[in-house]
């Protein structure tokens, strides 16, 4: 009688032919599939997939939809709960450790359950937390024990926390918790008291950084540790390129825009009729720059760049943008002050 293996960092089931493949091993003895193996201790990971179909959840369990902070414009645009619509929901805001310390949670988080009125969302709650901090973890454990719920999914975009909360309530130490999206390829389970924890692999959003750039590359743009918003004031006539990949003038009353990116991202300010050219220089096979303009209203938006961060810009005014053609661009209120 054969035994499933399954790689113990992603959760992808063990095979030796088709090295090409999820969860290729040279031998099954492996507790890590190849690409795991590479990405613990070389940095990369060049043949993880991006699986999209849902399992079947069943009726008695909780869904915990989990979105970063810098996934907010995505936030209630996945209708699971047609999917499931007699679990219990929970929509988790992960990852506010990365907003300034002086951010006003409380608003925030009316904004956020303002917008889950106005789009008729059934929940139980919204939790605002970091999976980094202990005490948001134990609260988290408690609040979903109170819950008497015997499974417990955690389900978001790719790169939104999940295997990291996962391991931080079942204690599970060999799944891989990192930067890298699709890393989950199947899903991780453990018990913990009463309940069975599942992490899913991540929903697949498209326009995101890792489809336009390597994970070695990518990694170092997405912020892991609080972030130094970066505030301009730019005369007429001034755009802002961001690492070359996106570029942005600005028309309107006076400009002053809000950065919100890693440290290590770097911008830089030049002159509007210099960003096209400066950008096309930077075109590869992978991808072409295209441009849009964007109406910003009267009152605080927020300009998000894929899953690299975002901008807030108070209008009225209009921001041209360059930037590669396909990733994932959009304009939205703001949930929250500068």
């Amino acid at each position: 009688m054969s035994t499933t293996m399954r790689c113990k960092g992603c959760g992808a089931i063990l095979q030796t032919e088709q090295k090409d493949h999820v969860g290729y091993v040279i031998n099954l003895d492996q507790a890590y599939c190849q690409s795991c193996f590479r990405l613990m201790h070389y940095g990369d990971s060049p043949t993880h997939f991006h699986p999209e179909d849902l399992p079947s959840l069943p009726q008695d369990s909780i869904i915990v939809m989990v979105s970063s902070i810098l996934h907010l414009d995505l936030l209630f645009s996945y209708p699971v709960y047609r999917y499931q619509p007699d679990a219990k929901y929970i929509y988790l805001i992960n990852q506010i450790d990365l907003l300034p310390k002086h951010t006003n949670l409380d608003h925030l988080l009316d904004n956020i359950t303002q917008k889950a009125k106005r789009m008729g969302i059934p929940y139980e709650d919204i939790i605002l937390m970091s999976a980094k901090n202990t005490l948001d973890i134990e609260h988290l454990k408690a609040y979903l024990i109170s819950l008497h719920e015997p499974h417990v999914y955690f389900i978001g975009v790719q790169n939104s926390g999940k295997t990291t909360l996962y391991k931080a309530i079942t204690g599970d130490t060999n799944a891989l918790a990192m930067k890298k999206a699709g890393l989950t390829q199947d899903v991780l389970s453990k018990r913990y008291k009463t309940m069975m924890i599942y992490d899913l692999p991540g929903l697949y959003q498209e326009g995101y950084l890792h489809q336009f750039y390597p994970y070695n590359v990518y990694k170092k743009w997405l912020p892991d540790e609080e972030i130094s918003p970066k505030i301009y004031q730019l005369n007429e006539g001034q755009s802002i390129i961001v690492e070359d990949i996106l570029g942005l003038s600005f028309s309107g009353k006076t400009i002053y825009p809000v950065f919100y990116l890693g440290s290590e991202v770097k911008l830089h300010r030049t002159q509007d009729q210099k960003v096209k050219d400066l950008l096309k220089n930077k075109e590869t096979e992978a991808f072409h720059f295209e441009e849009k303009t964007f109406k910003i209203p009267d009152g605080l938006y927020q300009l998000t760049f894929a899953d690299m961060g975002f901008l807030h810009i108070t209008g009225p005014g209009h921001v041209k943008l360059y930037y590669p053609k396909g990733m994932h661009i959009s304009l939205s209120e703001a949930l929250f002050n500068d």
